[in-house]
């Protein structure tokens, strides 16, 4: 049956400088090597060394799955020569004319997949036994999320329509772009599918009593570096946790 590897780890986090964009990379080994999203351009050498640290190349992925178009999720498709990239054809029509206010949606991301094997989904579709692609729309037009039957059970791999465990008191993922009715049906879908989720910026977790819920694996870390010179050049970082995060809806998304 297939399994599921974190390749890169999903944060919740911004600073005031920019957009982060640490996006969950989970691999599934199944008949096909498959990646779910590939991150932003910055952490373009983090993927490929930490696909090489459980021993694969660039070239032994057959299969990306895109559960959006958004930037920190889908800019290293071009990384993956020998990769079918997966996403539903309403996301990938959206791409090219997102709404104004979803600023993470670039015009060019279609054409970054030009002369790439790109499959067009637009609905549940079994890619191979024990691995499906649901439709979870709402955080945008066309997104999807992963089903996996593992030897534990099934997992739902969830992108950003299910963000972080704290979706699951609010209902909504932390952002909502296309439509919060939608987002909220979605948030729905996944937990009937499955009670542990890998979540497009978090930890993996698992559902326990509705409500509550246990996370897999420890918390990861991340470290912050500078480049100082030696005229006393320094910077600082302030911490400031929110550990109730609400959900922001675009304007356009309300209905």
């Amino acid at each position: 049956m297939p399994e599921i590897k974190i390749v890169l780890s999903g944060y919740t986090f911004n600073s005031d400088q920019t957009g982060l964009g640490l996006s969950t990379v989970a691999l599934i080994e199944g008949e096909v090597l498959t990646l779910v999203d590939v991150a932003h351009f910055g952490r373009r050498v983090i993927l490929k060394n930490a696909l090489e640290d459980i021993g694969l190349s660039l070239d032994d992925i057959g299969r990306v799955i895109l559960t959006h178009a958004h930037w920190d999720h889908s800019q290293n498709t071009d990384m993956f020569p020998n990769a079918e990239i997966v996403i539903h054809a309403k996301e990938l029509e959206y791409s090219k004319n997102p709404r104004p206010s979803d600023h993470a949606t670039a015009r060019y991301f279609a054409e970054t997949l030009s002369g790439q094997n790109v499959l067009e989904v637009d609905s549940e579709t079994v890619l191979e036994p024990g691995v499906k692609v649901i439709e979870t729309p709402g955080h945008t037009r066309g997104h999807i999320s992963v089903v996996v039957d593992t030897e534990q059970g099934p997992v739902c791999i969830g992108g950003d329509a299910f963000s972080d465990a704290g979706a699951l008191h609010r209902g909504t993922p932390a952002l909502v772009f296309w439509s919060e009715s939608e987002a909220r049906e979605s948030i729905r879908n996944i937990i009937a599918e499955s009670d542990t989720i890998y979540p497009g910026h978090d930890r993996p977790f698992k559902i326990i009593n509705q409500d509550e819920i246990e996370y897999l694996v420890e918390a990861p870390s991340i470290k912050f570096t500078g480049v100082l010179d030696q005229m006393g050049s320094t910077f600082s970082v302030d911490v400031a946790l929110a550990p109730n995060r609400g959900t922001t809806v675009q304007p356009e998304a309300c209905d």
